[in-house]
């Protein structure tokens, strides 16, 4: 107790000490009073000790990552579900700390940024208090929660919270903060008889304008019941976008009463403690009897002495270690120099083969394969370079564990979760190349040890089961479990099973269910996709290494849950689409992790007790199949399925695709003959076809390397011959186009009602705001175009294929599903399809109806009805190609070259085309009706962190190429051809049999008179007559193709998913039957139409008197092109150059078509005045 002198008023009061004097003489003399454990030999480690009066962790601040999905709130905190225990602790009395050990010595700064945190100040009661209410202090209780349930007042300088009957309430405020600097918030807390969930205290990030971030962002301190008091201190950092933090004081759907005082938040200055150096005391040598297991090794408690073995029959020393040969007895005589000092008896005992042996071994070979390893083979002795590499970075990093020490490494401090997950992966790493003869640490003592006291301090200090999750849950349930388990597995010999015991006991903690995620936390839910198979291999793993053979099962059960198709959330569907994160694309990130999990695991259980049953496993295939193969090209994996992790810098897509390829041949090791010869054809085709990456690069174990190597060196195993193909993915609104005879192919990336737009998520995919508004991605020869920086250098306001406000978003913002369900596509064999998607931006300040036919050498592009409410404007992006580095290229508008390297504008353009001298990395587009367009030429620098803030800072530069089109407010159109891998004379010769028929917001319809095929949008059950004798009936998207004797219709209404009537035939003779029924797979339903000869005649396109001909050849006007230079301030517009044409057949072709595109511009406005 102390005499407290008010600031702000002129009186005197017993008061206790300052905020955090109290916890500071606390700690201190806990500190002062430790001793240090005793030093004794022994062959057994014994299970560190935590203190019962401080419970500490090395973190000396701690993210506010809680977790990692998007939460919704109301108000306060709606979503912060309660925990349902209802058991009351112990009374006791602690001090809480979850800063470093060294907090409490830390200079605190006086400002206190909580106001009224002693809650001295007081007025008349309002809102939710009780007799008197503390000013600078808000009420919240939720609509469900009765008032008169509970009390919230002022009592004796405290805020007291007490109930009769369940209540919730927060009390809170919102303060300033700078995200520049750390901070360290404390309270008092005392409870008495409180039962359920507790008190605990959210601190919750908001931006200047005291919004939410996007993804939500807090920071829980532990909930604390029953009767006890306590002082919780937290270390605090915030991500850099918050400016403001509420201060959220939560009584949690309890009964009883808690008081709650001296609320601070302060900034955070660590002041390093002066330590004396004290040396070490040598311990003695062993004597008496050792027992030693065969598959152990004995660590010497003195290395730097010599231990003789009698018998080299039972035991040899290595190294200063002793490595067990035989079962038997020994004398040991320990030696310094020629001094002998004890002598001990060895007894090795011959350890038993189990099944736990089997599946710790069957791990090490699939995810290591020490034994395996070659040194003759130049891939294995540059995977171990890399590991050893990795080690010797480490070292440098490393910093000698000891009691008051608050890390190991110099580059951590565990302010992030993710900490805990680096640093136990640096032990795994080191583990993986002490058994590698290879290596330069190979059976080093002196790593060995300092793997052995790493795990040790870690456990004391960080990770343990006395602990709670603080941050991301997925380091505490996933990545850090895997490195623990994989260390022990690495190292096994060299820890003993008390050890182990204590070192996967947090494990256990975390990870009760392995089919349930975040289980200790007040929000659980059941695991799928990568998470599960994560969870089972931590299960399976954990088990083994403790001996648990229940453990082992429910790890390998846990895969079985998943092991189906779905029709409706998170999963794989029969079309190939794969949901995670409830209704996010994500084959390429949590699929990927799915597969390979499974790729690893099936190896290590099956051939035990613990086996699946073939028919579980079985839709593996079906899987790699329908959603792995289709986005899987030239070693490629598509970036519209990777959802966040494209924010990466390490993870591009060719590095990513080799997670789904080197699972596909490990699953082939123990396929049936010809599932296994189908994926090694597949997986030698993508190997053999990727000119641009390394693939050696990304496999993670020699196993991999081997089983790599025999793939490409087997002749009798050919690569899969490419094929054309489609794959419409309508349960995740993308799409894929492989046209393998023009060598290019088409991706979309679309979203809908049924999923959202981007995920933005632990500050990862900053910037995704458009990926998935129509955004197109053409693969040609150009195999790193994706690659080499593109998600840090191109424009995320310009993304090819969309539609966009110029409006400056905030990172992470506009998270949204569409409003509508009409998304989707019919397609009609492998080189035909129609795409629609009904389209509203994310603040619904901009609609368009958009579409996008697929007739085998090119695509169609329709933008219609396109409005928008910006006071900035909207464009379309036509082309944000990225240049490959070195290239020479040339550009074309209008058949006339032009210099990109300032702007160029276009009055009307009739085509545009960029070549670097080779056709397969060419690319065409002409414009079915002429467009204002603006193209240029750019460089632009940016940095990984831009969109990830956790990635490199370093700036990284690429070029670009960009076409687009400014759009007015009022309704504007446009419809364009893409032509890839084509000469320019191809291009406009191609591009010419396509026809626009009909464009107004309720029908598209595209004509392409080379193959006969229409590509039709029909958002209204209005009839639309095709042909004399053919009618469209239903809404829905239409792909037709005239075929002898009549016709192959594809139709899919991506709202309803059924037909009501579809098409109406009205010529005599005419019949239909249906050639494929809708499935799951193929939601298209297929009709063959048969008709009389010449029955037919076309009725949907436009036909035009000599007149109206005459007339519109004279009114056509030439193209033009202006040149723009842009300044730092202004835009000028030089003079019109004239751009001549470029010979008789390209005008005259140009100039047809020309003439066609105006027509139809007539006839829709003709039909449109008139609808």
């Amino acid at each position: 107790m102390g005499i407290f002198t008010s600031q702000t008023k002129r009186y005197y009061s017993i008061r206790k000490y300052k905020i955090g004097v109290c916890s500071a003489l606390i700690a201190l003399s806990i500190l002062g009073t430790r001793v240090a454990a005793n030093q004794l030999p022994s062959t057994e480690t014994a299970s560190p000790q935590i203190s019962q009066l401080v419970e500490t962790t090395s973190e000396a601040t701690e993210v506010a990552n809680h977790t990692t999905e998007p939460v919704t709130t109301s108000e306060v905190s709606s979503e912060a579900s309660p925990v349902t225990s209802t058991e009351s602790q112990s009374s006791s009395t602690a001090v809480e700390t979850v800063a470093s050990p060294q907090a409490v010595q830390a200079t605190k700064e006086e400002k206190n940024l909580v106001a009224n945190g002693e809650f001295i100040s007081t007025t008349a009661p309002s809102g939710n208090w009780k007799e008197s209410a503390a000013t600078d202090w808000e009420t919240w209780i939720p609509n469900d929660i009765k008032k008169e349930n509970g009390a919230v007042s002022i009592d004796d300088g405290k805020l007291h919270i007490s109930s009769t009957n369940t209540y919730r309430v927060a009390v809170h405020q919102t303060v300033d903060v700078d995200p520049s600097k750390r901070y360290l918030f404390s309270y008092d807390v005392e409870t008495k008889d409180l039962k359920g969930s507790g008190v605990r205290v959210r601190l919750r990030s908001l931006t200047a304008e005291g919004k939410d971030l996007s993804p939500q962002e807090f920071t829980f301190t532990n909930f604390v019941a029953g009767t006890q008091q306590r002082k919780v201190e937290k270390g605090l950092t915030v991500s850099p976008e918050t400016r403001k933090l509420k201060v959220e004081l939560f009584f949690e759907n309890g009964i009883g009463q808690a008081w709650l005082d001296n609320i601070s938040l302060v900034e955070y200055a660590e002041k390093t403690p002066e330590t004396p150096e004290s040396s070490p005391e040598l311990v003695q040598p062993e004597t008496g009897q050792i027992s030693l297991a065969s598959n152990k090794v004995y660590l010497p408690v003195r290395p730097d002495l010599t231990y003789r073995i009698a018998d080299a029959a039972v035991a040899t020393v290595e190294k200063n270690m002793i490595r067990p040969l035989a079962a038997g007895k020994t004398q040991v005589d320990v030696y310094d120099k020629d001094t002998k000092l004890s002598s001990f008896e060895l007894t090795v005992t011959e350890q038993q083969s189990t099944v736990f042996d089997t599946l710790r071994n069957n791990w090490e070979d699939i995810s290591l394969a020490n034994k395996r390893y070659q040194s003759n083979d130049t891939q294995m002795k540059a995977f171990l370079g890399r590991l050893d590499a990795g080690v010797a970075s480490s070292l440098k990093k490393w910093v000698e564990p000891t009691e008051q020490g608050k890390t190991i490494f110099n580059d951590i401090d565990f302010s992030k979760s993710s900490h805990l997950t680096t640093v136990y992966r640096r032990l795994e790493q080191m583990a993986q190349v002490v058994e590698n003869p290879d290596s330069a640490y190979y059976h080093d003592r002196s790593l060995i040890d300092l793997v052995r006291k790493g795990m040790n301090w870690l456990y004391t200090n960080v990770y343990n089961e006395n602990k709670s999750i603080d941050g991301n849950w997925w380091d505490y349930e996933i990545g850090t479990p895997r490195a623990v388990v994989n260390t022990l597995i690495y190292m096994y010999p060299y820890f003993s099973q008390e050890e182990i015991l204590t070192y996967t006991k947090p494990i256990s903690k975390f990870v009760p269910d392995p089919t349930t995620i975040r289980k200790t936390l007040t929000n659980p839910v059941p695991a799928v996709g990568g998470n599960q198979t994560d969870l089972s291999k931590v299960a399976i793993l954990e088990g083994a290494l403790r001996e648990d053979a229940d453990r082992v099962r429910a790890g390998a059960q846990g895969l079985t849950t998943i092991m189906k198709f779905v029709d409706k959330g998170e999963g794989f569907y029969k079309d190939g689409s794969f949901i995670d994160h409830t209704n996010v694309a994500y084959t390429g990130a949590y699929g990927n992790v799915l597969i390979e999990g499974f790729s690893q695991l099936l190896p290590v259980i099956q051939p035990t007790e613990f086996a699946l049953k073939e028919e579980q496993t079985n839709i593996l295939y079906e899987w790699i199949e329908k959603a792995f193969m289709p986005i899987l090209v030239r070693g490629e994996l598509m970036d519209m399925t990777r959802g966040r992790s494209i924010s990466r810098a390490t993870g591009e897509s060719h590095v990513q695709a080799m997670e789904i390829l080197r699972s596909l041949v490990r699953i082939a090791e123990s396929a049936q003959p010809e599932q296994k010869a189908k994926l090694l054809s597949f997986v030698k085709a993508q190997l053999t076809s990727d000119t641009f990456y390394d693939s050696y690069r990304s496999l993670k174990s020699y196993k991999d390397i081997d089983l790599v190597n025999k793939l490409l060196a087997d002749n009798q195993i050919p690569a899969e011959v490419d094929k054309d193909y489609i794959a419409a993915f309508n349960n995740m609104d993308k799409f894929v186009y492989r046209s393998a005879q023009e060598g290019f192919t088409f991706a979309l990336s679309m979203y809908s009602s049924r999923t959202q737009n981007y995920e933005d998520m632990n500050n990862e995919n900053r910037k995704g705001w458009y990926t998935a508004d129509g955004m197109v991605y053409l693969y040609n020869d150009d195999l790193s175009h994706y690659s080499n920086h593109y998600w840090a250098t191109v424009d995320p306001y310009r993304l090819p294929g969309t539609t966009t406000t110029k409006d400056k978003r905030e990172d992470g913002s506009g998270e949204v599903t569409l409003a509508s369900d009409f998304v989707g596509a019919s397609q009609l064999g492998n080189r035909l399809a129609t795409i629609a998607m009904d389209f509203n931006n994310w603040n619904n300040s901009l609609t368009a109806r958009k579409a996008w036919i697929v007739l085998g050498n090119k695509i169609v592009f329709l933008g219609t009805d396109i409005q928008h409410q910006s006071a900035q404007g909207a464009v379309t992006t036509i082309e944000n190609r990225k240049l490959l580095t070195g290239e020479k290229y040339s550009y074309y508008i209008n058949g006339q070259p032009v210099d990109l390297s300032k702007e160029v504008v276009t009055d009307k353009t009739q085509s545009f085309y960029m070549t670097n001298g080779k056709d397969n990395q060419s690319i065409g587009y002409v414009f079915l009706n002429q467009l204002p367009t603006h193209a240029k030429l750019d460089q632009r620098t940016g940095k990984w962190s831009d969109i990830n803030y956790n990635q490199s800072k370093e700036e990284v530069s690429n070029s670009f190429v960009s076409l687009w089109h400014e759009h007015a407010q009022t309704s504007s159109n446009y419809a364009y051809v893409l032509v890839p891998n084509q000469s320019m004379e191809k291009v406009n010769q191609v591009a010419a049999s396509v026809k626009l028929l009909h464009q107004d917001r309720d029908l598209q319809v595209v004509y392409d008179q080379e193959q006969n095929v229409w590509g039709v949008v029909k958002y209204t059950d209005t009839a639309y007559k095709l042909t004399d004798g053919l009618s469209l009936t239903d809404a829905g998207l239409y792909t037709i193709q005239k075929v002898e004797g009549g016709y192959r219709i594809a139709f899919y209404n991506p709202s309803t998913r059924t037909v009501k009537n579809g098409i109406e035939l009205t010529k005599a003779g005419s019949s239909l039957t249906v050639e494929m029924e809708p499935t799951a797979a193929y939601p298209s339903t297929v009709w063959k139409v048969t008709m009389p000869e010449g029955s037919d005649k076309q009725t949907g396109s436009v036909e035009k008197t000599e007149k109206e001909e005459k007339q519109l050849k004279e009114n056509q006007p030439s193209p033009e092109v202006k040149q723009v230079v842009h300044h730092a301030a202004e835009k000028t517009k030089p003079s019109k150059p004239r751009l001549p044409q470029t010979g008789e057949e390209a005008s005259l072709g140009l100039g047809f078509l020309g003439l066609l595109t105006l027509g139809a511009v007539v006839d829709f406005k003709c039909r449109r005045s008139h609808s």
